[in-house]
């Protein structure tokens, strides 16, 4: 894996986070100031999985391109 290739997924996997942590934030500031029902918390729980489950695969492709980055070093 190049170094720009590095770089690319990095920005990749942090661009994403934040934005994915930002939808959380917004949403649970929709839940705080105003009145919700179950689809706004429907909305909320959906936005939550899928920040953790971007987070959970991106620590795991990582962690797999891991190998590469010390066989370049």
């Amino acid at each position: 894996m190049t170094e720009r290739e590095r770089i690319l997924l990095f920005s990749y996997v942090y661009n994403n986070t934040l934005e994915l942590e930002n939808e959380v934030r917004q949403l649970q500031s929709n839940v705080r100031y105003r009145r919700i029902d179950s689809a706004d918390i429907y909305e909320l729980l959906v936005a939550q999985i899928r920040l953790e489950t971007f987070k959970e695969i991106s620590e795991h492709i990582i962690s797999l391109c891991g190998g590469f980055f010390k066989n370049e070093l």
